[in-house]
């Protein structure tokens, strides 16, 4: 019962997917093989503009096409959703970028940043849901409008593991170590930034080694002491909401060395 309740706030969170004209995924490759210069400057708020749609990556596990880059003092990650589930695993869990400055693909003694972090998400849509009945172009727009601000308003929690500097798990996009981060939307699907200090993570680009990264979507957690039981398998469609994969997480590894001028 706790599930058919999550999901119409939900899927009104992500409905503009039925709308969109979703392009269909560029032939990259499914992680970034190379390192990169970030654009100067970079400006953290979701949108994406001075990254000019050059992914570098489409990951089929995640369904994300993203960046990752850099510049002399700080890691930044890129990443745009385009499909209905994906966007709402990331509305629902967040996106989390592990680094294992050791170049092992292990969590463990890794450094990990998890944005957004929204306490109970499908209640974005509360109060609207009764307009889902009056759909037409323009009620959507204007629905999906307001939703869309509304999430983007309770983005404002990253969770912080494994840096010494930071003793909070929880903290504020507008933070005074210098992280930031910021989801945004566009005619496509939902669209995240994160910038992190290289000096958080103890590395430098004049002594650069090979890391490993890790992108994880968390997915809806339940908690609700079994299973997540029902939904149906196929990885999401475009216009579909897949249960089984909204409440399971995926991810991947791969590996970065930091780009000098």
């Amino acid at each position: 019962m706790k599930r058919l309740i999550l999901l119409p706030g939900l899927l009104l969170l992500v409905g503009t997917a039925l709308l969109a004209q979703v392009p269909v995924p560029k032939k990259l490759g499914t992680v970034q093989l190379t390192n990169m210069r970030a654009p100067s400057p970079v400006k953290i708020d979701g949108k994406l503009n001075e990254w000019n749609d050059n992914f570098q990556a489409y990951n089929k596990s995640t369904r994300l096409f993203y960046i990752i880059a850099n510049d002399d003092k700080n890691l930044y990650l890129a990443v745009k959703a385009t499909d209905f589930t994906t966007t709402a695993k990331i509305i629902a869990g967040g996106v989390t970028l592990a680094i294992n400055k050791e170049g092992k693909k292990k969590e463990k003694d890794a450094y990990s940043f998890t944005f957004p972090v929204i306490e109970n998400p499908q209640r974005l849509s509360g109060g609207l849901s009764n307009r889902i009945e009056q759909r037409n172009a323009g009620a959507d727009s204007e629905l999906m409008k307001t939703i869309h601000e509304r999430t983007i308003m309770a983005a404002k929690v990253i969770k912080v593991l494994g840096v010494k500097a930071i003793t909070d798990t929880l903290i504020s996009i507008y933070n005074e170590h210098g992280i930031k981060a910021a989801i945004n939307f566009d005619s496509d699907g939902i669209t995240y930034e994160l910038k992190v200090p290289l000096t958080l993570l103890d590395i430098s680009v004049d002594e650069a080694k090979e890391m490993a990264y890790n992108i994880k979507l968390n997915g809806l957690q339940l908690n609700l002491g079994g299973g997540p039981g029902g939904g149906g398998g196929g990885g999401g469609g475009r216009n579909a909401l897949d249960f089984q994969d909204l409440v399971s997480p995926s991810d991947f590894w791969a590996r970065y060395t930091l780009a000098k001028q």
